[in-house]
């Protein structure tokens, strides 16, 4: 791999697709190209650059290429502070790319509350995008499509300087090298985005092993956000009228409390990934599930047990 400044002297690569479009993906190819990339930049001298309606940006002094929405909005200005530049716009079907952005705006909001300074950033490259800090709808199917159409008539006289890629659906490589010029790496197109890829697998296997409208404890560091509950009505373990209310304390809280959602309906309890420390951190709640209930799925992403039967494990996935 070389480094990002033997690329075309200097020449700057901006993806400008929107968040949830092959983004990450796209990161990850442009430095297996050699180009040194980063994706959605928000330190404080980008944010108060993009603020101050200042193109020129100085993230630009140490990386040749930038993805995502910092840069999405601002193309025909880059383009003027960055002459000679390539654009990238991932695109992607766009009822698929607006379940996505669906979840992803949910679990980011969430995740908003212990980082400030990326709530910052993001609430206003939200507002510069979207209109909207929240996610809705129609208005993000309206800036989908007004984005994508205004990025194509910008570059219509200029078709060697933008490639529309929808990498979701395939493209990849033959695409890419060919518009940067670049000799395939000779290792597969990166799909970088591994943890929304795993809810969704997670997801559909909620849906399969839970029946619709069924009550079950779901215990996942609060991560999966409500579209993993897949029609089923998925509470945490520390739980009072719906609101979660941290990690148990100890084993016998935490014994305590599944029996008690149990007893009010509960019928199944999942373990996300991101809580499978739990068997360590809570030995005495695992040996009582092991020992009382069967469990009735393990893989990378789930364990469960189904908490009406008794018996052997059985373990699938």
């Amino acid at each position: 791999m070389t480094d990002g400044s033997t690329y075309r002297d200097g020449r700057k690569v901006f993806g400008i697709g929107l968040s949830k479009t092959g983004t990450s993906s796209l990161t990850d190819a442009l430095k297996l190209l050699g180009i040194r990339t980063i994706q959605y930049p928000h330190d404080d001298a980008t944010y108060n650059e993009l603020r101050a309606g200042k193109y020129k940006l100085s993230i630009l002094e140490h990386y040749q290429g930038v993805v995502d929405m910092p840069v999405a909005p601002f193309y025909a200005q880059l383009d003027k502070a960055f002459p000679d530049s390539r654009f990238v716009l991932t695109v992607r079907a766009k009822d698929a790319w607006l379940r996505s952005a669906e979840l992803h705006w949910r679990l980011m909001m969430q995740w908003w509350h212990g980082h400030p300074q990326f709530r910052k950033f993001q609430e206003f490259a939200s507002a510069c995008v979207f209109g909207s800090i929240e996610f809705n709808h129609d208005r993000f199917s309206y800036v989908y499509d007004t984005h994508v159409r205004n990025v194509r008539e910008y570059f219509r006289e200029r078709p060697n300087d933008l490639l529309v890629i929808d990498i979701c659906a395939g493209e990849g490589w033959e695409a890419l090298c060919s518009f940067l010029g670049r000799a395939h790496p000779g290792v597969p197109f990166p799909h970088a985005n591994e943890w929304m890829s795993k809810l969704f697998v997670a997801t559909r296997e909620i849906a399969d092993l839970i029946p619709e409208g069924d009550t079950f404890i779901l215990i996942d560091e609060q991560g999966f956000g409500r579209d993993a509950s897949a029609g089923r009505r998925g509470i945490p373990i520390m739980e009072r009228d719906g609101a979660y209310e941290g990690n148990p304390p100890d084993d016998d809280t935490a014994i305590r409390e599944l029996e008690r959602l149990r007893h009010e309906g509960a019928n199944f309890i999942v373990i996300g990934w991101p809580s499978f420390w739990w068997k360590d951190r809570y030995p005495e709640f695992w040996a009582y599930l092991v020992s009382r209930f069967t469990r009735v799925l393990e893989n990378e992403r789930l364990i469960a047990f189904d908490l009406r039967t008794r018996g052997a494990a059985i373990v699938g996935g």
